[in-house]
């Protein structure tokens, strides 16, 4: 049966899980720590079965307004899970995680599935559904140096051959070799973009990511004066990289910095023996940063699933009626109740 981990009094079993299942940065229990605001709490559901095991890392946070005593729970941003080694039964999976959340009060939970375990189809199941969010990129690190320079869209291979004629240079380090210069690069970027305040990290959060040890690696494009011009914060599994937070300064454009920064950091993963790049989506389906990503790999399209789960129905029900305003999770708004004016 499925059991519920403190990142504190079970870090110990928290992290073999983690290790067992591929070490996704996202399971970490110092990841999902951050964020957890003041009145959250951070857990990871553990379930043991006889053909595998299942890691799901969640933050359970008290219900929006004072509308109850109970919780509700999200997964932490990025790729939230469930991870999994061996063949475990997911349905299975999803009735202990539905009878777990029936039991510790937790109305409802959304999880942004990995890619790695797409949602399973259990529309009989009551509480569960599967929406499919978007699409994303993920470049195969399986092909060779020719294949894969043979096998991005022309203009990429235009625009790196750009960027070693701009004597452009990559560093890429395990942490930050320059986190002021991250954090300049990255600053300049959301404002450019007047992004969410929800992608505006602050230092103390990118400082936290970098000590993650061997969750991350940070490539740095340099121009010829040794100045960061574009920059990415990577984060790292055992089998996959993963494109996380960064930017390019708006004057280096001309020069392709990010052409190159992708280029590099997919040699470096085919060289560390990872399978996979993952580049993400867009903000809109089909987008322009859609469009961008996907001249990396034309045949990296893979499904970005939301699994929306409901523990108590009449509850749930109850404070949509409501309609008081939050934050909004996942497509069509889930939890309804959490739904922005």
């Amino acid at each position: 049966m499925i059991r519920c981990l403190d990142p504190v009094a079970d870090r110990e079993t928290w992290l073999e899980a983690w290790q067992a299942t591929g070490r996704e940065p996202f399971a970490h229990p110092d990841y999902v720590g951050l964020f957890a605001g003041d009145q959250d709490h951070p857990l990871a559901l553990l379930d043991e079965q006889e053909e595998g095991r299942v890691l799901l890392p969640l933050v359970c946070r008290q219900l929006p307004g004072g509308m109850g005593p109970g919780t509700d729970a999200v997964s932490p941003y990025g790729y939230g899970g469930p991870f999994a080694v061996g063949a475990p039964d997911w349905r299975a999976f999803y009735e202990h995680l539905l009878g777990w959340m029936r039991e510790a009060g937790v109305v409802s939970a959304f999880l942004r599935a990995s890619l790695e375990c797409p949602a399973p189809t259990l529309d009989d199941l009551p509480g569960f559904r599967a929406v499919h969010l978007a699409d994303n990129v993920r470049v195969d690190l399986g092909r060779s140096d020719d294949e894969q320079w043979r096998h991005v869209a022309h203009k990429v291979r235009k625009n790196v051959n750009k960027a070693r004629r701009a004597d452009l240079s990559v560093r890429i380090t395990e942490g930050f070799a320059d986190l002021s210069s991250f954090l300049e690069v990255y600053a300049s970027t959301m404002t450019r973009r007047d992004a969410d305040v929800r992608y505006r990290f602050d230092e103390d959060f990118f400082e936290a990511i970098g000590q993650l040890s061997g969750c991350a690696l940070v490539a740095d494009v340099l121009d010829t004066a040794g100045r960061v011009v574009s920059t990415e914060l990577v984060l790292v599994s055992d089998a996959r990289y993963y494109s996380f937070l960064g930017g390019t300064l708006q004057d280096a454009f001309a020069h392709a910095p990010n052409d190159l920064l992708k280029h590099a950091v997919i040699e470096h993963g085919r060289a560390a023996g990872k399978a996979h790049y993952v580049l993400g989506g867009g903000y809109e389906p089909g987008d322009g940063i859609f469009r961008y990503k996907l001249a990396f790999d034309p045949e990296g399209i893979v499904p970005f699933f939301g699994i929306q789960l409901v523990g108590d129905q009449a509850t749930y029900d109850a404070l949509t009626r409501q309609g008081v305003e939050g934050d909004g999770e996942g497509g069509d708004y889930f939890p309804a109740y959490r739904r922005p004016a």
